[in-house]
């Protein structure tokens, strides 16, 4: 079964141009604003058209400089326009192949594979714009020795998400948050390359509007990042579909881009159940994986999603189904006092802080500086009474079982031996006179690790946890 060197389909042009403006765009604009002051427009627009015109040509090399070969044994890589790059991967070196198809390729039966090997990249080794739909059935094939190809079946043993399910689970995350942070940094980034005329007329305006506008207008932005923040995970992962066969689970999901991805059971470090506390009240919770890859890129620079969401009362019946060797326990927590105390302790600096700067910065408005300084109170005491009432550490076997508290989540990983990497248990001389200890520990994540840790248990806890993992298995 050997191939002539081949090109992906014209169509990649589209992908490869925008990989070319992706990874341009940050220097242009710097470029743009830097010389904004010192260039006239007709320069400037001449700057921009011929740069323009170098982005598209290096893209046109690219796509005619690259070819794919399929071999026996392995895939051939050609690529580079002034230096010549051969990659061959064998087929027993590959760990992952993940397709992406936007959809543009639909019509034309293309789609994106990005395929992941042993070695230890920050991204996938390789990655094939727009090739046709069998490829990944061809290579997947040839990784397993097989000369026959057949369209995967879908098996009985599979899950998937309704639309409203889907709805409840962006409407209830908190990701939008992340975003507007974004924007705020992003404007820190371009603030002084805006002209100082622009922000002070604009500072002005503010100035002179109605409080309750700027209250109006300050609840408009967020309902609109939260908006887009609905839009994008709906988008995201619109039609969700989990199927587990032959020690795979294989995910499929999107609606502009369909993204596939199979994952070895092998691979699984751990399971985390997560419950932002809006969820959390709704009585939905999201599964998430920590798994090991070799690409920092994507879903595996964090955890898995296997399961956006599901009902609290479900996921027993989830975990049997899919993951039979973790038993799902109910945890009760009953907190020391102590616990408690620390908790409220370590917050009250960041509380106090953020109490000074509201009553510096706010001064001139006493009821509305009255109002935030009581947000900004309960932003640190919450999470600190939350993850105090959660924390627990419980042994189940060959799994270790860590419930914990992350700002106004809920989360509970079940670890088993096997996958620990490093476990340390911490106790100042303070906190042993107080029968307290803290557990942290880290897994293989990514081509990294991910740690977990709590703090402020009952000492006899943690030195079960840490007998636990000296015994041998």
């Amino acid at each position: 079964m050997t191939s002539e060197p081949k090109r992906v389909h014209p169509i990649a042009l589209i992908l490869f141009l925008y990989q070319s403006i992706k990874g341009s765009i940050f220097p242009l604009i710097v470029l743009f604003f830097g010389l904004l002051k010192t260039l006239s427009l007709v320069y400037l627009i001449e700057i921009v058209v011929g740069l323009l015109v170098l982005v598209l040509a290096v893209t046109f090399l690219n796509y005619w400089t690259f070819t794919y070969q399929i071999l026996p044994s392995e895939i051939i890589i050609r690529n580079g326009i002034f230096v010549k790059k051969v990659n061959h991967v064998p087929f027993d070196r590959i760990q992952n192949v993940t397709s992406n198809q936007w959809f543009f390729l639909k019509p034309f039966g293309l789609e994106e594979l990005e395929i992941e090997t042993a070695g230890h990249s920050e991204k996938p080794e390789v990655s094939l714009k727009a090739v046709p739909t069998t490829l990944r059935t061809k290579i997947n094939h040839l990784r397993n020795h097989s000369e026959e190809i057949e369209e995967v079946k879908h098996q009985d043993n599979s899950y998937a998400i309704s639309t409203g399910e889907l709805w409840k689970y962006s409407a209830t995350s908190p990701a939008f948050f992340s975003g507007l942070l974004a924007v705020f940094a992003l404007y820190g980034n371009f603030q002084n390359m805006i002209d100082k005329q622009i922000t002070a007329g604009v500072s002005n305006r503010l100035a002179h509007l109605n409080i309750f506008l700027m209250i109006f207008l300050a609840i408009l932005v967020l309902v609109i990042f939260y908006l887009v923040s609905i839009f994008k995970l709906f988008v995201q992962y619109y039609h969700f579909q989990l199927v587990e066969e032959s020690g795979q689970l294989k995910m499929s999901r999107g609606f502009f881009k369909t993204i596939k991805t199979n994952i070895s059971m092998k691979r699984i470090q751990a399971i985390v159940i997560r419950q932002p506390l809006l969820r959390s009240a709704l009585k939905i919770a999201t599964i998430q994986l920590v798994i090991v890859s070799n690409s920092s890129e994507g879903d595996t620079e964090e955890d898995i999603v296997v399961m956006p969401v599901i009902n609290v009362s479900e996921i027993d019946a989830f975990f049997q189904r899919f993951f039979p060797q973790v038993p799902v326990e109910k945890i009760s927590v009953q907190a020391q006092k102590k616990t408690y105390f620390y908790k409220f302790r370590n917050a009250t600096p960041f509380a106090l802080v953020t109490v000074a700067l509201l009553v510096w910065l706010l001064k001139f408005s006493p009821w509305i500086c009255g109002i935030l300084i009581i947000l900004g109170l309960l932003f640190w005491y919450v999470p600190a009474y939350l993850s105090a009432k959660r924390s627990k550490v419980k042994l189940s076997g060959s799994l270790l079982v860590m419930q914990s508290n992350s700002l106004m989540t809920k989360e509970v990983a079940y670890i088993p031996k096997t996958s620990i990497q490093m476990l340390e248990k911490k106790e100042s001389i303070w906190l042993e006179k107080k029968h307290l200890s803290a557990i942290d520990l880290s897994v293989r994540s990514g081509n990294s690790e991910r740690n977990f840790a709590i703090s402020y248990q009952p000492v006899a806890d943690i030195s079960a946890v840490k007998e636990w993992y000296k015994k041998e298995s």
